[in-house]
């Protein structure tokens, strides 16, 4: 089965583990185009590809880039550059991009008359019912009509489709980790322990940085922090204010995360909702947190999560953490503290995330589920499909 999948953008690095699972199921043949990715992004998946039958890797010139706007739905293929790439006909094609991206509508205009009947499905992530203006909308519109099979990540994007319009086949997929990549630490001597919380993600105000900082001051426990953005001199500045309580590291490649995940006695994601317009500035998007990747990355490492109650984190930390009603530091505060003196609770929290991650959210299980979405689509008659669900408690 030949499946040809489209991603463009630059936060891209945690799709390398699940390109390559996916070509090591039997019988893929998995080609991959990617636009305005992160040099990492393109370095691991031409590594990857090198010498790998079952995986093909293209790097598409764009012309308008994620840099230039500050949104992925920006990004454009260059003019003919998908026209001449040397492809065979694929079974399906698998949009990673939301419905609206411009990068969207050209895979489908391209697809649909270079592959007549190729069956497509679409990745969805968005949790909010968002009124784009022109030509947003009528992109979503229009993708709505080519898209074979939906693939939204959690039960509210499943819900936003529905709204707007979408009433194609859709299964629930949702983001996952590499479970063989991401495991716990072996237990460290109760002499050798202390109590760090971290984050991982953007230095931006929407993560929640501000609180953060303020929290764990408050509770006079080490802060490791692993990013940048543009709060990146607020985290320095407190990291002078308390040498050696507070660590910044500067993004990292991939592979090194699960040994700083390992170092956390805790993963806080104190996110809140703002207001985005960066792709047009008269027109704001509502933004909240549409599922939170990191917290499943330390739940496989074993480290129980803290969140706040914004967007999917909660749907996501399930009974492997503690949320929080966001923007409000005491019960940050609170939660932190609770964690601390209480091991027990944390051990308990950091079992159950072990457990949540490699049953729920593991790339092995995405691209199982994935491979038998494609498998009914490259079988079925013309026009037609089954609609499978697949749930996440």
């Amino acid at each position: 089965m030949r499946v040809l999948i489209t991603v463009v953008g630059h936060r891209t690095e945690h799709w390398t583990d699940y390109f390559e699972i996916l070509a090591t199921q039997p019988g893929v043949e998995l080609t991959l185009l990617l636009a305005d990715v992160s040099p990492q992004t393109e370095l691991v998946l031409r590594g990857s590809s090198d010498g790998r039958p079952g995986l093909d890797c293209h790097v598409v010139p764009h012309l308008v880039g994620e840099a230039r706007t500050g949104h992925m739905a920006s990004i454009m293929f260059r003019p003919g550059a998908l026209r001449h790439l040397p492809l065979q006909r694929p079974d399906v094609v698998h949009i990673i991009g939301e419905a609206g991206y411009l990068s969207t509508r050209q895979v489908l205009r391209w697809s649909r008359r270079r592959w007549p009947g190729v069956p497509v499905s679409l990745y969805a992530a968005q949790n909010i019912v968002i009124r784009f203006p022109p030509p947003f909308h009528w992109l979503e519109r229009r993708a709505y009509e080519s898209v074979t099979h939906a693939v939204p990540i959690t039960p509210a994007a499943l819900a936003v489709l529905r709204t707007k319009g979408f009433t194609g086949a859709a299964t629930i997929v949702p983001l996952g980790v590499d479970t063989r990549r991401f495991t716990p630490a072996p237990k460290p001597s109760p002499d050798d322990a202390r109590f760090t919380v971290g984050f991982v993600g953007r230095l931006e105000p929407h993560k929640g940085i501000q609180d953060l900082l303020a929290a764990t001051e408050q509770r006079d426990t080490d802060l490791l922090v692993v990013g940048r953005g543009s709060l990146t001199p607020l985290v320095a500045a407190a990291a002078a204010r308390r040498p050696g309580r507070v660590r910044l590291i500067n993004w990292v490649d991939h592979e090194q995360l699960p040994g700083l995940l390992r170092q956390m006695s805790v993963l806080a994601l104190p996110s809140a909702e703002i207001v985005q317009r960066n792709v047009v500035p008269w027109v704001g998007i509502p933004l909240r947190e549409q599922f939170g990747r990191v917290l499943v990355e330390a739940m496989a490492c074993g480290v129980p999560v803290v969140g706040s109650d914004v967007g999917e984190i909660g749907h996501v930390i399930g009974g492997a953490g503690m949320t929080f009603p966001a923007g409000d530091v005491p019960a940050l505060s609170t939660a932190i503290a609770t964690l601390r003196g209480d091991p027990a609770l944390a051990r308990r929290l950091g079992e159950t995330g072990v457990a949540r991650a490699q049953s729920e959210f593991s790339w092995n299980h995405a691209a199982m589920t994935m491979c038998e979405i494609w498998r009914d689509l490259a079988t079925a008659p013309a026009g037609g499909n089954r609609e499978r669900k697949v749930m996440t408690p």
